[in-house]
Order: structure tokens, then C-alpha cells, then sequence
């Protein structure tokens, strides 16, 4: 009689690690950092634009549904998302592969919706009057550590625990 040889695994530390880490790091972006620096002599304009002024300021621009979404609750919903996923890809169960999966693909969602929510925040921007310019241009640290936060903790997940 063939016997079946039964899987198991650990504790996946180093994905777990890299997935908090990465989480930390869009947090922190989210609330301590400045996503772009702009550079005028008006007296009118704001020198650092955080998240949290990208929120307040999305909605008076009208027609950029996402980056609306994005600023209120999307990117909270896939912050908790990559946690909650990135932690089940880590533990020792049997579903881990399927949350490896879908841990990367969430942190690689994170990323294309900050950038996608950008884009439609600079084309409302461009539509209103404003002068023509790339997402990434003027981006500070605050941007950076947030696209690279989803993309850490969707690698974490997608690290997991190794069969033993």
C-alpha cells in the first residue's frame, strides 16, 4: 500500500518580516511623509503635498473616480489586504500557496493603484488649468517608500514557508 507523505511547514519568518516591513513602510508614507515637493514663488501654492493633502484635495478636481477612491479608502483596503494575506502566505496551512499567489498580486496592485491614482489626479489636475507634467515628477520620499512598501510586502508573501 503506497503511503502518503504529508507536507509540512514552518513558519514563514522572512516573508512574514518582509511583509510587516513593507506595510510599516506605506503607513509611514501614508502619514508621516511628503509625496511630492513643488517648487513656486506664488505665495498661494503648498511647498510639500502629502497623502493626506492629496485626499482633501482630489474631490474639488471632479472626473478622477479612482484617485478619489484610491485617497479615501482603496489604499487603506489594500494596505490591510497585503497584511492580512501577506500573514496567511506566511503560516504553516495548507492555503499558503494560494496566499503566496495572492499576497504578490496584491502588493503588485498596491503599486499600479498609487501610480494609476496619480495619473488621474495630474490628468484632473492638466484638465483644471494645470501645467503638463509626469506622476513621478516632483515625487519625494513619500511616494517612493510607498510604492516600494506594497511591492516589499507582496514579495513577502509571495517568499512564504518552504515545505520541510
Amino acid at each position: 500500500m503506497a503511503e502518503v507523505q504529508q507536507v509540512r511547514r514552518g513558519l514563514g519568518l522572512v516573508g512574514l518580516v518582509l511583509v510587516l516591513v513593507g506595510a510599516a513602510l506605506v503607513l509611514v508614507s501614508f502619514r508621516f511623509l511628503d509625496w511630492y515637493a513643488v517648487r513656486s514663488t506664488s505665495a498661494d501654492s503648498v511647498p510639500e503635498i502629502t497623502f493626506s493633502r492629496l485626499h482633501h484635495s482630489v474631490d474639488d478636481l471632479g472626473g478622477a473616480v479612482v484617485a478619489s477612491a484610491y485617497f479615501a479608502w482603496l489604499s487603506w483596503v489594500l494596505v490591510i489586504a497585503v497584511i492580512a494575506v501577506g500573514c496567511a502566505a506566511n503560516a504553516p496551512s495548507r492555503v499558503s500557496d494560494a496566499m503566496r499567489v495572492g499576497g504578490f498580486l496584491i502588493g503588485l496592485l498596491g503599486a499600479a493603484a498609487t501610480y494609476y491614482a496619480l495619473a488621474q489626479y495630474r490628468d484632473a489636475q492638466v484638465s483644471a488649468g494645470a501645467a503638463r507634467h509626469g506622476v513621478l515628477f516632483n515625487a519625494t520620499w513619500g511616494l517612493w517608500i510607498a510604492m516600494v512598501g506594497y511591492l516589499l510586502a507582496g514579495v513577502g508573501a509571495a517568499v512564504g514557508p518552504r515545505a520541510r
